[in-house]
């Protein structure tokens, strides 16, 4: 063989063993301090293959969102509630037990019983999450827990005086009565529903 063709195939041989390992080593050893800032694009990563976990907390601006591409079901319950404009709304028992509760993140509620149809709702967190003297609760009464019953003695009122109550200072006051048959209004104990803005 001569010494021409020996050269040959000593190069083509280096070739070959260095192709062959040459990829495996590259794919292995291929870091993020290797490739150069802004050079990976959106045809790079394969469709799917990104989670939450690969985003950075924050990271994440109204402007990398399409309008309109997100709705309700894509927002938290305390996001809901602050688009809605709503603080709390809760279920209460004609005991002033809150019996079901839902707030905006970090509030909670206390109702207190202040005597026969007479309760108090107190919202609570850092910081304070509503002032009663500007915000408005509604209340409804609570079919499933009133004296409401058609055709018969019986027919729920709920009220609301806010922050004007001396015994509900800094809270909302709710009253509830019974309508009598005879038309006589009375104050009783009344289950009711609640929201608050």
């Amino acid at each position: 063989m001569s010494r021409a063709a020996l050269a040959a195939v000593a190069v083509a041989t280096g070739l070959v063993l260095t192709a062959g390992t040459g990829g495996a080593v590259a794919g292995a050893m291929i870091t993020g301090k290797q490739i150069k800032n802004s050079t990976v694009t959106t045809k790079d990563i394969k469709n799917n293959n990104l989670n939450g976990a690969d985003v950075a907390d924050g990271s994440v601006s109204g402007a990398d969102v399409a309008d309109a591409s997100l709705g309700t079901a894509d927002l938290g319950q305390p996001a809901r509630y602050e688009l809605a404009g709503a603080r709390a709304s809760g279920l209460v028992s004609t005991s002033g037990t809150l019996a079901r509760f839902h707030g905006a993140p970090g509030v909670s509620a206390t109702v207190v019983r202040l005597s026969i149809g007479k309760f108090c709702i107190r919202l609570s967190g850092t910081p304070t999450p509503v002032d009663a003297t500007t915000s408005v609760l509604v209340a409804t009464p609570n079919y499933a827990n009133d004296a409401t019953n058609a055709g018969t003695d019986g027919e729920a009122i709920v009220e609301v005086w806010a922050a004007n109550e001396p015994d509900c200072v800094g809270g909302f006051a709710v009253f509830t009565y019974q309508r009598a048959f005879g038309g006589d209004i009375y104050q009783a104990d009344q289950g009711f529903t609640f929201l608050i803005n």
